[in-house]
């Protein structure tokens, strides 16, 4: 059996069926806003640096459209 217990699996898959762009968006900027000018550029270079080949990616893996 699993360590974790049923009820927390419920709670975890409502609260995923209830996740909005709006409610990502939110707490990712509440995140940003509390880390520390250091960690803030690092992730700056890694959107610059990953960003790109992430972009590529999608484009190839995405359906034709009609």
């Amino acid at each position: 059996m699993s360590d974790v217990p049923l009820i927390a699996i419920s709670i975890a898959l409502f609260l995923l069926r209830r996740l909005r762009p709006t409610t990502v968006a939110l707490v990712a900027y509440r995140t940003w806003r509390r880390l520390p000018p250091e960690q803030r550029q690092q992730i700056i270079l890694a959107a610059r640096r990953n960003g790109p080949r992430l972009a590529s990616s999608l484009t190839r893996r995405a359906r034709p459209r009609i």
